[in-house]
């Protein structure tokens, strides 16, 4: 049973919180450098989540990391568009230039993120479950669900709202 409140969770979390509340994720720093060293420093702790939670043996282990390096890369081109809508909102809402026009690219580039996160989640799941049982398969995804919730809810925090008027 996966809870929130294995060691390894817990603390994988509340590192990742860290980084997000620091500002340095998104866009409240304009340093290239900084933002990806706060990204790189995110996939780490992804990752040590990963190998404490999934409990892989050795052989598991040398089938699986090489898959998921790629799934990351895939899911990275896609959190990069994510990344470079937010950053283009928070822009506009502070410089009050929001209208319907850009509310309207936003909704549109907003559901074509989510759609294509989930095609690269499916894109990889039988390349998953060609080397692990179909319940370490879903671990895995379960663990990716926790984990980009949590960064989901603290950056909704961080977004402001848009105001119609």
């Amino acid at each position: 049973m996966i809870t929130n409140s294995a060691p390894g969770f817990q603390t994988g979390m509340a590192t990742l919180l860290l980084l997000l509340m620091s500002g340095s994720v998104f866009g409240q720093t304009h340093d290239p450098e900084a933002l990806a060293a706060a990204r790189a420093e995110l996939q780490a702790e992804r990752q040590e989540i990963l190998r404490q939670e999934l409990r892989l043996t050795e052989s598991e282990s040398l089938s699986f990391w090489p898959i998921y390096d790629n799934y990351r890369r895939d899911m990275m081109q896609v959190r990069d568009r994510q990344v470079e809508m937010i950053t283009g909102y928070l822009q506009a809402y502070d410089s009050g230039e929001l209208s319907d026009s850009y509310a309207d690219k936003l909704l549109k580039d907003y559901f074509t993120i989510e759609n294509d996160v989930m095609k690269v989640k499916k894109k990889y799941l039988p390349k998953f479950r060609k080397n692990l049982s179909a319940l370490h398969v879903a671990r895995f995804y379960q663990l990716e669900n926790k984990i980009d919730a949590e960064i989901d809810v603290n950056l909704a925090d961080m977004i402001p709202l848009v105001d119609p008027g």
